[in-house]
C-alpha cells in the first residue's frame, strides 16, 4: 500500500506544480501501473503492461488524470480493446456510433477495477476516483440521477458508479420506450 500512495502522492505533486502533460501523463501511468500490482487488472499477465485509459481522453479530456479511469492492461488485452477503433471518435455521434466508445466496454473494466479493489481491501474512492465533473458527464450521457446522489452521501462509490451507470441502459432509453409503448396500445 506504502508504493501505492507514494506514487498517490507523485502524481498530485506533479498536477499542483503544473508539471508539463508529458510529465502527468507519466506519473499517472506509473501510479496506475503501481496500483494494479504492475500486473494486467484482465488477465493477471505482468508481461508488457500499459496504463489505458477507459473513458478515451479525446472523447473526455478532462478525465485524462483521474485515478478511477486508467485500469492496466497487458499489451493483448490493451489491443483486444481498440480492435474496433482507435482514432479520434467524431463527437457530433451519438457514443458508440464508431464501434470505438462502447458503455458496455466501459462498464466491464471499471467493474473489473471494482472487483479488484474489493478482493485487495483498497480503499475505491481514495485509489480509484473520479471527479465530481467526470461523474456529471456520466449523468448527462446516461441519466440516473438518483446514483449520483447515493455517491453524494456516500453510500456508493465512485468506481461502482461508473461501473453501474455503465452496465445500464441510458434512462432516456427506458422513457422513450414506455412513451412507445403506450402509443401503441392507445
Amino acid at each position: 500500500m506504502e508504493i501505492i500512495q507514494k506514487h498517490r502522492l507523485v502524481l498530485a505533486t506533479a498536477i499542483a506544480r503544473n508539471r508539463s502533460r508529458t510529465w502527468i501523463l507519466r506519473s499517472w501511468s506509473r501510479f496506475i501501473k503501481a496500483r494494479d500490482l504492475f500486473r494486467c487488472v484482465c488477465c493477471e499477465s505482468p508481461r508488457r503492461i500499459q496504463a489505458h485509459h477507459i473513458i478515451r481522453k479525446t472523447l473526455y479530456p478532462w478525465g485524462v488524470f483521474e485515478i478511477g479511469n486508467g485500469i492496466t492492461l497487458c499489451h493483448e488485452c490493451h489491443r483486444r480493446v481498440h480492435a474496433e477503433f482507435n482514432g479520434r471518435p467524431d463527437l457530433t455521434l451519438p457514443l458508440g456510433a464508431e464501434q470505438g466508445d462502447d458503455q458496455d466496454e466501459w462498464s466491464f473494466l471499471f467493474g473489473l477495477l471494482r472487483d479488484d479493489a474489493v478482493q485487495r481491501g483498497l480503499d475505491e474512492d481514495e485509489f480509484y476516483h473520479l471527479g465530481d465533473h467526470m461523474l456529471r458527464f456520466f449523468v448527462r450521457c446516461q441519466g440516473y440521477d438518483a446514483l449520483h446522489e447515493w455517491v453524494m452521501h456516500g453510500e456508493m462509490s465512485r468506481i461502482r458508479f461508473a461501473h453501474e451507470i455503465w452496465r445500464s441502459m441510458p434512462e432516456a432509453w427506458y422513457t422513450n420506450f414506455g412513451s412507445q409503448v403506450v402509443r401503441l396500445n392507445m
